[in-house]
């Protein structure tokens, strides 16, 4: 006998026992069911902030439907992350997996506020509900339901779905477009670099400042890479000796970023190259240095580095050139009856090899010619302040040759231009020339600028001589008694070029000027000896020369 309860439900009951049949029984229990939802809860920071899309604000309006519907509530997924994909989603993925492994018996739908807490992307957005549908389960949002089993929704889904993504594409482009404003007034977008930290003033505009000491660390690294004394990667060790907190990959940014002189990077666009505008945060190092750390790490300069790592013994490895092959000469110890002896030799097939006693003993015999003879230092003072008494006029002179250069490269610009108005020249090629003149003008006025400091500093020259004569009067102990490190930085302040070895003893002629103006001295200025002529490399030379500046030896010396 079939009858129905005051629910509507159909009950099936014997009329003679008045029992229930348990078939019957099963079938209604399967009829109330309660449907479990997942609910799905996203929020971005930005939104969070600035359109109060607050997580219990969903979660109160999920559950307040569910309980309207009759909808069984199973799991709580909170998602506080911004991403543009599902796979970038942690609570997302993790929740994928799980109803892959259990095949979506435990959950009927994913129930969410809208249709862009789900996903921003159209074409995402399709394959997931993909996904879901293969297990059973339906994706929805409650304040725009659709039924997806009806084809013609999903053109409603599509439009729900690409709003979000315009809004998305639209917020993108605002960004870009904001941070390419502010790089263009030189202030710094983002994380302060290395050196500097992100400060606010009162007004809410923020900038940055230099941070110490790591500011002073990354100056040292920039100096000592001009200098060309050590390789970089042993410049970042010796840095990090110091106290600098950066890692290998990070160094190599940080000496490439023309932040630190002063210049903010403006990424092209599709009107505009690339440039550098002037930042108005305060320089770390000055342009013209920059440049030259940038030329050193492209190859274009001839300073040519060597590394520092190297027995104590052999403090010349790496200064030398081969008489035989021009290679440079190597070093290592070999192995006698009772002790080590070394060598300075050239590499396979080359069989040079000469003992690294006679040619230490000989370099040090001529570092003794450089130090200045009693009564000498007084005449080398008064050279070096005649000289820098003519400064104002060698600054005026080389202030009018950067200015007729760049008003040269300014001319090739505008000669360029007007060839590709007349369809002489393709865009492509004036591109690129115009960026080799730009790119020149730069550097030019980087050289400008760093000539004008020079010019307003007033510099007590009989001051800084003193302290080099303090130094160059104790050269040969300095040397006898340093460290490996300090005895190369020695070596390679007064040669700038490598020595070729002829007859077990090294020669060069390339010397510092300073360091030359002081052999003369010794030597009564006579007539400057050249000695024997080698074949040396120019692209060598290991430290610029100081000038009337004295030597900086490093720490301990």
């Amino acid at each position: 006998m079939k009858t129905k309860n005051i629910n509507n439900t159909v009950v099936y009951r014997d009329r003679r026992t008045h029992r229930f049949d348990q078939k019957a029984h099963s079938v209604n229990a399967l009829i109330n069911k309660r449907k479990i939802a997942y609910l799905y809860i996203r929020v971005s920071t930005d939104e969070q902030a600035d359109r109060g899309f607050s997580q219990r604000d969903q979660d109160q309006r999920l559950h307040e439907y569910c309980e309207r519907n009759d909808l069984q509530v199973g799991k709580v997924i909170y998602e506080d992350y911004s991403a543009k994909t599902f796979k970038k989603r942690p609570a997302w993925s993790k929740l994928l997996a799980e109803l892959k492994k259990t095949k979506g018996r435990n959950c009927n739908m994913i129930l969410f506020t809208k249709w862009d807490r789900f996903s921003r992307n159209t074409a995402n957005a399709y394959n997931m509900i993909d996904v879901l549908t293969a297990m059973d389960i339906e994706p929805n949002a409650i304040d725009q339901h659709l039924d997806l089993k009806v084809p013609e929704s999903r053109i409603m889904l599509a439009v729900y779905i690409a709003m979000a993504e315009a809004e998305n594409l639209r917020r993108g482009l605002n960004v870009v477009v904001g941070m390419r404003r502010g790089r263009l007034e030189g202030r710094w977008m983002g994380k302060a670099p290395a050196g500097y930290v992100n400060k606010m003033r009162e007004d809410k505009t923020k900038y940055i400042e230099l941070q110490e000491p790591e500011a002073s660390h990354i100056k040292w690294a920039f100096k000592t890479l001009a200098e060309g004394t050590y390789a970089t990667d042993v410049t970042w060790n010796l840095a990090r000796e110091r106290g600098m907190k950066c890692k290998r990959n990070t160094f190599w940014a940080v000496i490439r970023n023309p932040v630190y002189c002063g210049k903010v990077v403006v990424p092209p666009d599709e009107h505009n190259d690339m440039f550098l505008s002037d930042g108005k945060h305060q320089p770390l190092i000055s342009e013209k240095l920059f440049w030259e750390v940038q030329d050193i790490l492209n190859g274009r300069s001839k300073v040519q580095s060597v590394k520092a790592e190297t027995p104590l013994n052999l403090p010349l490895r790496g200064f030398l050139y081969c008489p035989f092959c021009n290679k440079t000469l190597t070093g290592s110890p070999s192995k006698g009856r009772s002790e080590y002896y070394y060598y300075y030799h050239c590499k396979s097939p080359c069989k040079a090899r000469f003992k690294a006693d006679d040619i230490n003993k000989d370099f040090e015999r001529e570092l003794l010619k450089f130090v200045p003879k009693p009564g000498m230092a007084e005449l080398y003072k008064k050279v070096i302040c005649d000289i820098t008494m003519d400064d104002k006029e060698n600054f005026e002179v080389s202030r009018k040759k950067l200015i007729s250069e760049i008003s040269d490269q300014n001319n090739i610009i505008t000669k360029i231009r007007a060839m590709l108005l007349s369809d002489d020249l393709h865009i492509d090629d004036y591109k690129i020339m115009k960026s080799k003149c730009e790119e020149k003008i730069t550097r030019l006025e980087a050289e400008l600028n760093d000539i004008k400091d020079k010019a307003a500093i007033k510099t007590d020259y009989a001051t800084l001589v003193d302290e080099a004569l303090k130094r160059l009067k104790k050269l040969y102990e300095l040397y006898c008694n340093g460290t490996i490190e300090q005895k190369r930085y020695i070596i390679g302040s007064i040669f700038p070029a490598k020595w070729t070895i002829f007859e077990n003893k090294g020669r060069t002629e390339k010397v510092n000027l300073a360091a030359l103006l002081i052999y003369q001295i010794n030597n009564t200025l006579r007539h400057k000896k050249t000695g024997v002529r080698t074949k040396i490399r120019t692209n060598s030379g290991l430290v610029p020369s100081a000038g009337v500046e004295p030597a900086r030896f490093p720490t301990g010396v």
